[in-house]
Formats: structure tokens, C-alpha cells, sequence
């Protein structure tokens, strides 16, 4: 490839190249229907990601930058802020649409445990920033959910809306350099496009190789992609390829484009520096091809009737293919659809992408060229916005009315293990609500109030935001670290009412997957660092005693088993002078429990019987010895050797694994008999 850069003897050629840039290109529209093509088949039949949405962001980038460096020097330049506005009113509408028809196939056939995720994702998909919420989920343990989401998909449109407004600014800023200064407008937005590609593909080479699940969805980790689309607007008239050498590199991109996602993988590589073979793919093509279809090239390929037509609705595709791939697996329960299932998913998609495109996108289209006044863009982003604003708060405000009225009743109709331990008390009516409801589901973790301060505040950076206390813990009579993973967590909710009867403090050190068997791999990399740590502020503090979960239940055929190295802790614990409540662990089982109990006619069909997930004999047992006072509610959590998801019409466990923060408050006064008897 050779670059000529304003050659005399070129001049006419580049001229003639120049006006190319701006003119139409149906097949930069076919290479759009290749990428959403590849996006739908891939998740649908491979449950994988093609590298298609990297071509959509480089593309989208590609017509912005046309468009205003068009305009830069003319006598007409573009108005940012109308053109921001301009942008929003092509995008939001159907988009809005797609929201609104998620809202209503949620509501009617998605589990009510559903519903609050969709309910933040809506918001946030509306406010283009759900790529944040995702990125945010993505590194927190307790976000793991079995339902997937519709409305994942809106990361990409999240991350292209908050490309827009900076890419605009930006464009914006070259316009007036270019024009109080008289410079090159090629030159001025490749200085500035450049910076950007070079800062952005540094992060995201780093980012991704570090904490590639939130680099995955992370604006700054993608920008070098826009980047490179405004970079490409810039190349193209100086690009001098031979007719032969153009149709080569067009054909090499597009292959390369089909063959990325069955070759790479995606999902758990981009977007570092893997994330150049479809943006190099996509410039081969746009490169290689001409206004003029006849050639060698695959632009007559791209051009043809049949991608013409799946580009024009491809936004539409985009929006529509995958709330209808997840709604298919919810009715029918499974995790791939198959060759016709798939099929019939890829053909309703066409079709509601087909219907969107006419009702929605193209008059809105129309009204936009025929309606040039400022205030039209503002009224279709507010109308768009309404639409989707009134359904989902009325929803909202619906549901936390019945909330309240069911929280009301709560202590007569929702005792919890109190019927366990009281088998007098009356049955709650049948019509009674069971608690927790699917959409409190969330608050279900057990979270102390206060960030820890005085002598708890963390010395290490790994233990910021794992120290939590609750209040009046400098002036308790006794302090009760909790120490571990989220078994110890959710445990602190049987402690808590506790604490609060008897003036105790309680103080938790809390980390997802992180136990305090020593010699336990934990579910993250940092757990030996962070347990360190952990350990070192308990010992620098000393609290009266640390509670701790010392066994490991197991929902398979292993049978319940002390933690890996758990004596090494207790060890250490005893060597500083701590006193330590050692608890059994609660069980696990192969099923989402409150999945299963609130789908079923009966809860009781959900129970398992105790020796399928908890030894016959405690095995912490073994670890009696000064300082060390065993603790086990395994009579109320699975009373007559039963492990019944529901007891008192409080569901005991919020999934497949974890105590609900209701029931293990009602725990309270069964492990308020065993801790008086040990800390007096």
C-alpha cells in the first residue's frame, strides 16, 4: 500500500477520491447487515459474540466524524448541540419502543425474582449508562443471577450515546480551530483522533488483561474503536490501491469478518488488542470498496438487494434479537435453542425488526427532514422518554405499595423459625404473602450500616470496602467480628438481634468466596491477599470473639467437610488471645431453592432431606478445644432432618445457597441460647 499525501501530480485524483468519501455507500450499509448477521447467528446458535458490535461502533463513528468534517469549512458548519439532539431523536424512539415491550413480556412472563433487575436496567438503558450498571455487576459476587438478562444488549447503544456526546465535543473543538485558524480540517481531527486512539487502546490493552470482565463493558476501553472509524473518514482519500490490490484486501476483511468469532474468543478477550481484526476487517472493506459495485471486490456482494434490505432495519435487529433469544429460553426453561427453535427466533426477529423499522424509525426519519425547527428533536427524546418513564414508574409504585401493606403484617403472618421452636403458634392463613417478595430479593444480603472507623479502619487498600460496622461499636460491652465469606455474612443476620439485645458490637469482614480456610481456594484471585490482611486487623484490634463459618456443606456427592486449613485460623486466632464462634454452614443444594418455591404449587415438593447436603455428625467437632465453642442451627434451618425452603412463610434461602437476611433474623433467639451459654 502506498500513501500519497497532496501530490500535484495527484491532485485531480484526490479531488475526485474526496468527493467519494461523502458519497452514498450501500456497501458500508451491506458491510452493517454482514456484522448484525453475525451478532444475531452468533448469540442465537453459538452462544458466543462475533466481534459484529466492534464494526457497529467503528461504523458509527465512521458517518459522524463524514458528517462533520463535510460541513467544517462550508459555509453551513454543524451545530453541535442540534446535531447531539438530532442524533438522539433518530436513536431513542425505537429504542424507547423496545423498552416498553420488554417492560410488558417481563411483566407478564419472566419470575417476579426478574423484575427489579430489569427495572435498573430499564432506567439505565434509557439513561445510557447501562454498560456501567453491567460493568458494575460483572466483578460483584453477589450480582450472579440464573435468569439472563433482555436487556443486556443495551450495553453497546450505552457506550455509543456516551461516544456521541464526547465524539461531538471533540468535533466540535476541531471545527473552530479549523476555522479561526485556517487549518486542515483532515489534519486537525487526525491530530486529535489519534491522541484518542493511542490513549484508549493503551487503557484498554491493560484493562483487559487485568479485569477484562468490567474492561468488556468500559466506554474508555472502547473509544479507540470510534477512534479509529473517525480515523478511517481521514485515510480514504489517500489510500492509492490498484483495482486488483482493492478487491484482495475487501475480500481478506470480509473473510476475516465471518471467521473472527468461530476463531477468537471474544466475550473473554476484547476488547484489548484482539479487538483489531474486526476493526482492521471492517477498514479492508470500507477501503476496498467504491460507489462503483461492478468490480472484483466484494462490494457487489455487499450491495446486493437482499443485505441492502437487513441493513436498512439492522438497528431494529439490533434491539429486537436478543429480548426475544432470552425470552424463548425463559418459557421454555432451557439454555440453547437448537437449529429450528433458533431458526424460528432469527425469523420473528426479522419480522419485529421489519415492523419497528416502518412504524417507528422511518417516520421519525421523515419528520426529521421535514421538520427542521430546534425544538422537534427535543420533543421526540422528551415523547420517547415519557413513554417509557410513566409504565415503568407506575410499576414501581405499585409494587412498593404492596410491599408495605405486606411488611405490616409481617410479624403476625411471617414467623419464620419461631414456628420451629414454638410449634403451638397458629399456621399463617394460606392467601398470606411469603417473605421475602421476589422483588425485595436483592436486599436479602446482609449488610451492616457504617464503613468501619476508629480501630477497625482498614490500614490496606484490599480491605476497603469489605469492613463494615454496626452502630455504637466504640461503646458496646463486647465486640463480634464476623470474619469470612458470604456464609459468615448472611449468618450475621441470626447475630445481629442478638448484638442488639445484649449491647454487643458487631463488626463484619466480609469478602464473596472468601472463607477462612487458610488453605481453601477462594472464587477470587485476591482472596489469600485480602485474607491476610483480614486476619492481621483482627489481631491488631482484638475483639472479644470472631464468628466465622468453619465447615462446607456440599450439594453433590462430597460430603460435608471442615474448611482447608480452618485449624491454621483458629490457630491464629487462638495465639492472639480471640475467642471464636465456629458455625456449621447452612446447605447447598443443585437448584435454586427460591426459584423453586415460589413456582411451586406446594413448597414442601422443593425440600431435601438433610444427609443430601449436611453430614450426620457435625464435623467441626474436631476442632473443640479451649477458646473455640462450636455453633450449629442446623435444627431450625432443617427441623425433623428436612431442609424445607420455607419455614414460618419466611423462604429460608434466597438461592441456591445463601440463608435470606429475613430467615436468619428469626434465627436469632436459637443462637441467642447458644452464644449467652459460651460468652458469659
Amino acid at each position: 500500500m502506498r500513501l500519497t499525501l497532496g501530490s500535484a501530480s495527484r491532485s485531480a485524483d484526490l479531488e475526485r477520491d474526496d468527493r467519494g468519501r461523502w458519497a452514498y455507500r450501500p456497501d458500508i450499509d451491506g458491510l452493517r447487515a454482514v456484522s448484525i448477521l453475525l451478532v444475531v447467528s452468533y448469540h442465537v446458535w453459538f452462544g458466543r459474540v462475533s466481534g459484529g458490535v466492534d464494526v457497529f461502533l467503528m461504523l458509527s463513528a465512521f458517518f459522524l466524524t463524514r458528517g462533520f468534517l463535510r460541513r467544517m469549512t462550508g459555509p453551513s458548519p454543524v451545530s453541535p448541540l442540534t446535531h447531539l439532539l438530532g442524533m438522539f431523536r433518530r436513536l431513542l424512539p425505537a429504542a424507547a419502543v423496545t423498552l416498553v415491550g420488554i417492560l410488558a413480556v417481563v411483566r407478564v412472563v419472566y419470575p417476579p425474582t426478574a423484575w427489579r433487575a430489569v427495572w435498573e436496567q430499564t432506567w439505565a438503558s434509557l439513561a445510557y449508562v447501562q454498560n456501567w450498571l453491567l460493568a458494575a455487576d460483572a466483578v460483584d459476587y453477589y450480582a450472579r443471577t440464573e435468569i439472563p438478562s433482555p436487556l443486556q444488549h443495551f450495553w453497546s447503544m450505552s457506550v455509543q450515546g456516551q461516544a456521541f456526546v464526547l465524539w461531538i465535543l471533540l468535533l466540535a473543538l476541531c471545527q473552530v480551530v479549523v476555522r479561526r485558524r485556517g487549518l486542515s480540517p483532515d489534519r486537525v481531527v487526525a491530530v486529535v483522533f489519534s491522541a484518542v486512539f493511542a490513549v484508549s487502546f493503551a487503557y484498554s490493552v491493560v484493562h483487559t488483561a487485568t479485569a477484562q470482565h468490567s474492561a468488556y463493558f468500559d466506554t474508555g476501553a472502547r473509544l479507540w474503536e470510534f477512534a479509529a472509524g473517525s480515523l478511517l473518514v481521514v485515510a480514504l482519500p489517500h489510500v492509492r490501491l490498484a483495482a486488483g490490490a482493492r478487491a484482495i484486501l475487501g475480500w481478506m476483511g470480509l473473510v476475516g469478518l465471518l471467521v473472527l468469532g468461530a476463531v477468537l474468543d471474544v466475550q473473554g478477550g476484547f476488547p484489548g488488542f484482539l479487538a483489531l481484526w474486526p476493526i482492521l476487517c471492517a477498514a479492508a472493506i470500507v477501503v476496498s470498496g467504491s460507489t462503483d459495485v461492478r468490480g472484483a471486490g466484494p462490494a457487489r456482494l455487499l450491495a446486493s438487494r437482499p443485505l441492502q434490505a437487513v441493513g436498512r432495519d439492522a438497528y431494529a435487529l439490533y434491539l429486537v434479537h436478543w429480548p426475544v433469544l432470552v425470552t424463548f429460553l425463559v418459557l421454555n426453561e432451557r439454555t440453547e435453542v437448537g437449529l429450528v427453535g433458533g431458526a424460528g427466533i432469527v425469523a420473528l426477529s426479522l419480522v419485529l425488526a421489519r415492523a419497528l423499522t416502518w412504524a417507528i424509525d422511518r417516520p421519525v426519519r421523515a419528520w426529521r427532514r421535514g421538520d427542521a425547527s430546534p425544538l422537534a428533536p427535543v420533543a421526540v427524546v422528551t415523547a420517547a422518554a415519557t413513554v417509557v418513564v410513566l409504565p415503568l414508574g407506575a410499576w414501581q409504585v405499585s409494587t412498593w405499595a404492596e410491599q408495605q401493606a405486606i411488611a405490616a403484617r409481617a410479624e403476625a403472618l411471617n414467623p419464620g423459625a419461631a414456628v420451629v421452636r414454638d410449634p403451638s403458634l397458629p399456621e399463617p392463613p394460606a392467601d398470606a404473602a411469603l417473605l421475602p417478595l421476589p422483588t425485595l430479593l436483592e436486599e436479602e444480603w446482609v449488610q451492616l450500616e457504617n464503613l468501619c472507623a476508629g480501630d477497625w479502619t482498614p490500614e490496606e487498600e484490599i480491605l476497603v470496602g469489605t469492613c463494615f460496622e454496626a452502630p455504637h461499636v466504640s461503646r458496646a460491652s463486647r465486640t463480634i467480628a464476623v470474619i469470612g465469606d458470604s456464609h459468615a455474612q448472611q449468618a450475621t443476620g441470626a447475630l445481629l438481634p442478638v448484638a442488639e439485645a445484649n449491647g454487643w458490637g458487631v463488626v463484619s469482614l466480609v469478602k464473596g468466596g472468601c472463607s477462612m480456610g487458610l488453605d481453601e481456594p477462594g472464587l477470587d484471585e485476591q482472596c489469600d491477599d485480602w485474607r491476610r490482611a483480614a486476619i492481621a486487623l483482627v489481631e491488631r484490634v482484638v475483639p472479644d470473639a470472631v464468628l466465622t463459618v468453619v465447615t462446607r456443606s456440599d450439594a453433590g456427592e462430597d460430603d460435608e467437610t471442615l474448611r482447608p486449613g480452618i485449624e491454621h485460623f483458629l490457630d491464629r486466632m487462638g495465639g492472639a488471645g480471640i475467642e471464636v464462634l465456629a458455625m456449621r454452614d447452612n446447605p447447598r443444594f443443585a437448584f435454586d431453592m427460591y426459584g423453586c418455591v415460589i413456582e411451586a404449587d406446594d413448597p414442601l415438593t422443593c425440600a431435601v432431606p438433610r444427609s443430601a447436603s449436611l453430614a450426620d455428625h457435625n464435623p467441626a467437632g474436631h476442632l473443640a478445644r479451649p477458646g473455640v465453642h462450636l455453633l450449629d442451627l442446623t435444627p431450625w434451618i432443617c427441623p425433623d432432618d428436612l431442609c424445607a425452603g420455607v419455614i414460618g412463610n419466611v423462604a429460608v434461602y434466597r438461592d441456591d445457597n445463601h440463608l435470606t437476611r429475613l430467615y436468619a433474623r428469626t434465627l436469632g433467639p436459637s443462637l441467642a441460647e447458644q452464644l449467652t451459654s459460651r460468652l458469659d
